[in-house]
């Protein structure tokens, strides 16, 4: 909670040229956030999140760089070994039936934005007034629900959340942390709605 805190504290007021950037903290702050109760660190020493101890996560290990499954009640769930290979991700969730835009980022790495055009207020919503009222925002939104860490390497996707024709955009970003070994910006870009190609630039918002 207090990183949480502390990161609410870097959001602008309501500066609208950063209020997708403070969306994309509140994000991975709240998957953070679920990480440290689904995968506590006691956990992870212990190997039952199969981490890679000390091999940096974009370095081969020898196992596939991804996994994709998908259980008996709809919900699929990704593992992401290794940052390479997105368009062969992208491919899998195309069979899981997931229409998906995948980028991988290096280290203090964002996409420059707006990319797209939301399908609610997570991404690309109109300004707010405060952190709370942001969080509430995000909290509310089918882009929230629509994704879910798991652990320090796996995601669940939930397919009831996602309407027929939209994309799903995912951007992983190294972490250079053997423990939590990337973070993730998850939302849903609307139906029809183009996806630009992410052009990588410095910085955390």
């Amino acid at each position: 909670m207090d990183a949480l805190k502390t990161m609410w504290d870097t959001v602008p007021p309501a500066a609208p040229e950063d209020l997708a950037g403070a969306r994309r903290r509140l994000m991975d702050g709240m998957h953070a956030r679920r990480r440290v109760v689904t995968a506590p660190r006691m956990l992870v020493a212990a190997g039952v999140a199969a981490v890679a101890a000390i091999t940096p996560l974009i370095v081969g290990t020898g196992t596939p760089a991804f996994a994709v499954t998908k259980s008996s009640d709809g919900t699929i769930r990704v593992t992401v070994n290794e940052l390479r290979d997105p368009a062969g991700l992208e491919a899998e969730l195309g069979e899981a039936g997931i229409k998906a835009d995948v980028t991988f980022l290096a280290p203090r790495m964002r996409c420059d934005g707006p990319r797209f055009a939301g399908v609610d207020g997570a991404y690309d919503g109109p300004a707010v007034n405060s952190p709370d009222e942001l969080r509430s925002t995000v909290e509310k939104s089918r882009t929230f629900k629509a994704t879910r860490t798991l652990s320090v390497k796996e995601i669940a996707i939930f397919p009831a959340y996602i309407k027929p024709d939209e994309t799903l955009v995912l951007e992983f970003r190294d972490n250079q942390n053997a423990e939590v070994p990337w973070q993730l910006g998850a939302f849903l870009a609307q139906a029809g709605a183009p996806v630009k190609p992410c052009t990588p630039i410095e910085g955390n918002k």
